[in-house]
């Protein structure tokens, strides 16, 4: 009947059971998650610029 109290950190303490393999398999998606992630912002930024830039210039 007595419930546990909330654990912000319960993903982080699960990942701390996890094999070494598979702790390095999870950085490695993050990672290239991140990575893909940046890389459209980065070919984003210059588009949006663009696109900024056209809509000001119009009378």
């Amino acid at each position: 009947m007595h419930e546990p109290p909330f654990q912000p950190r319960a993903r982080g303490a699960l990942r701390q059971h996890l094999p070494i393999r598979e702790r390095l398999r999870l950085a490695r998606l993050a990672s290239r998650k991140m990575l893909s992630l940046g890389s459209a912002l980065l070919c984003a930024l210059p588009l949006l610029y663009l696109l900024s830039e056209v809509l000001c210039a119009q009378p």
